[in-house]
């Protein structure tokens, strides 16, 4: 398998931790290290995989229903660092009903001992439009 394959491979368990809400299977993915950097949108960065962890529990114990959907990633590697940017869809049923927002997502893993594990995840929220629309008029 490729070292793009690879990368994709460990950015899509990531999401698919997420949706499932495997807490197991997030510690496969991340880099248990305290170089580590989870910033959830909206909120301030958390260090520390010990610390990250206790954030996806709190998430993963959560009454409501999360769904993420990542699109348009693009993979970049540099040696045993990759970074993977996307788009992010979250849809929350909430008891008030269904709640949708995008974000923004940078992923950047790094390869140890054959192995890619996330280093970073941040991931920052942005209205819906689409790629080719901005505020300012400009593409």
């Amino acid at each position: 398998m490729s070292d793009e394959e690879q990368v994709r491979q460990i950015n899509e368990r990531f999401y698919m931790a997420m949706n499932t809400a495997e807490i197991d299977e997030m510690d496969e993915v991340w880099a248990d290290d305290d170089s580590t950097i989870c910033v959830h949108p909206g909120r301030e960065a958390i260090f520390g995989y010990e610390r990250i962890r206790e954030s996806w529990m709190v998430i993963f114990s959560s009454s409501n229903s999360l769904s993420i959907a990542a699109s348009n990633e693009r993979i970049n590697i540099a040696g045993d660092v990759a970074w993977v940017s996307c788009i992010e869809t979250i849809s929350l049923m909430m008891e008030g009903g269904l709640a949708a927002a995008a974000a923004q997502s940078t992923n950047i893993f790094r390869r140890t001992d054959g192995r890619w594990h996330m280093l970073v995840h941040h991931a920052s929220p942005v209205p819906f439009t689409t790629q080719d629309e901005w505020p300012d008029g400009t593409n």
